[in-house]
């Protein structure tokens, strides 16, 4: 429950808390949750944290800073945990409800990872391991406890005592573990009322079938990116990876998969909508599919084309793995449609779909070609390039260590560590913003990754039994039930009964 582990995402949000959020749709704005203050000494070193007073665990005990010193320590000396690549020197409660953290160096951009971490209660997982804990009766801060719990459903409860707020008029949520071809009917019938998954023709099959009670609203909060493994031999040449970036037709594979909100974005994997004052306009658009200058860049990596297959010298032909989450539809839908474009320049890709187990662990030992993944934005674009391009996360060639964070691409490289501390560094935005810059200009210029589109953090909701969604309209916050943070706590708040 410490991290942004996929088996308990979208329970995560109701029974656990971060410090703070960061509202993207403010600027990255925090927004105090269990934390009610933070404060960053000028020099950068250290960060005090006040919780709020009035937070309780749902065992009735108050949340101390013996709770955030224990959950950071536990993500110090446990690198699965640590999703953000938090680094710190030490960590004390300076009384019950300060916390004081301290850092060898000056850590600004450290900030937004640091406060939007869960935390636990130290009664309750002293002694645990917390990568195989399953946590049956798990205790937390949030507004809902667990009540009922089967492979098919999670039912929750709200809290009597819930310490943050009294405005939260739904008692009980169930989470069902939903049939895509189903949803759409489960939603129209009042069975349902919020979807954060990807509803494919939602406009047509959904909102136009009845506009006054169906909507939805699909923010941007991230990036989509497909990456390459680094430690094979053949991607370790920039002209090729360029080669495949120009080969792909973005446009293409939005319409044909991701859902609604989705654009092709800048290669920086910054879009102008929610990042537009830490990306540089000479990389604002995004990259076009061009197979004349594909085929050129292949050609300057050593390849030719003969009989439709890209060879090298020794008349080899470029075959490549794509490995994706079997249970993912749309993501394999994606994997294939890329294939099929790469094809047009020779590349043999295979999709290879796996259960979700086997690819983090495949991933992890970097044994594959090629992957893709979804990158949320933080308060500052250092969080998100840090996790994915620090070396120090990137692992081992021989496998032996795995990669950490987000750092599965396997990229090593100096100038990048040294733009990554150069952001960090400083407290001052200017020079964050000039350090950003100088950092995209490598992203572009060594693709280290391929920017496929923007990625939305959205719902379709019906309000048949509930009114108050955010929507175009009223776009007060993000709407996803799995989105971390305190966003859909708010859409809860603001939830009322239809008809009252």
């Amino acid at each position: 429950m410490t991290t942004g582990g996929t088996a308990t995402q979208g329970t995560r949000i109701y029974m656990f808390q971060s410090l703070m959020g960061i509202d993207n749709l403010k600027g990255g704005e925090f927004t105090p949750w269990l934390a009610s203050a933070q404060e960053m000494s000028k020099d950068g070193r250290t960060l005090t944290i006040t919780l709020d007073k009035r937070a309780t665990w749902s065992d009735g005990k108050p949340v101390t800073a013996e709770d955030v010193v224990f959950t950071f320590d536990l993500v110090k000396k446990t690198p699965a945990l640590n999703g953000t690549g938090i680094s710190f020197e030490t960590v004390e409660a300076k009384d019950d409800k300060t916390v004081v953290m301290t850092f060898e160096k000056a850590a600004f951009t450290q900030v937004p990872g640091i406060l939007k971490q869960y935390i636990v209660p130290k009664k309750h997982w002293e002694g645990k391991n917390p990568v195989t804990f399953t946590n049956p009766k798990p205790v937390g801060s949030g507004p809902y406890t667990l009540e009922r719990f089967n492979p098919k459903q999670v039912t929750l409860q709200l809290r009597d005592d819930y310490w943050r707020s009294d405005t939260i008029k739904v008692k009980h949520i169930q989470l069902p573990v939903v049939n895509a071809a189903t949803e759409i009917s489960q939603m129209m019938s009042g069975k349902q009322d919020v979807s954060g998954g990807a509803i494919a023709n939602l406009e047509k099959l959904y909102i136009q079938k009845d506009p006054k009670k169906n909507g939805y609203f699909y923010p941007s909060y991230g990036f989509l990116s497909m990456f390459f493994n680094h430690d094979r031999p053949q991607l370790q040449n920039v002209h090729l990876r360029k080669a495949m970036s120009l080969a792909m037709d973005r446009e293409q594979q939005i319409k044909l998969v991701t859902a609604l909100g989705a654009n092709p974005i800048s290669q920086t994997g910054l879009d102008a909508e929610t990042q537009g004052k830490w990306l540089d306009p000479a990389y604002k658009e995004p990259v076009e599919q061009d197979l004349a200058a594909a085929k050129s860049e292949l050609k300057k990596a050593g390849y030719t084309l003969r009989g439709g297959k890209a060879v090298d010298a020794k008349g080899k032909p470029l075959a490549l793995k794509y490995i994706e989450v079997s249970d993912f539809a749309d993501s394999v839908q994606r994997a294939r449609i890329i294939a099929s474009q790469l094809k047009k320049i020779g590349v043999q890709v295979t999709v290879q779909p796996l259960a979700i187990a086997t690819y983090n662990e495949v991933k992890a030992k970097g044994e594959f070609d090629l992957a893709a993944s979804g990158y949320a934005y933080g308060a500052v674009p250092w969080q998100v390039y840090n996790s994915m391009l620090n070396s120090r996360f990137a692992g081992s060639a021989d496998g032996k260590k795995p990669a950490q964070t987000n750092n599965f691409l396997r990229w090593r490289d100096d100038k990048t560590d040294r733009l990554l501390e150069e952001m960090a560094s400083s407290g001052d935005e200017k020079k964050q913003i000039e350090a950003t810059r100088k950092l995209q200009k490598v992203i572009v210029d060594e693709v280290p990754y391929v920017t496929l589109s923007n990625i939305t953090a959205g719902c379709a909701w019906s309000n048949r039994n509930w009114t108050g969604w955010p929507s175009e309209k009223d776009p007060y916050t993000y709407c996803a039930p799995w989105y971390d943070g305190p966003e859909f706590e708010e859409v809860l708040s603001r939830l009322k009964p239809a008809g009252s």
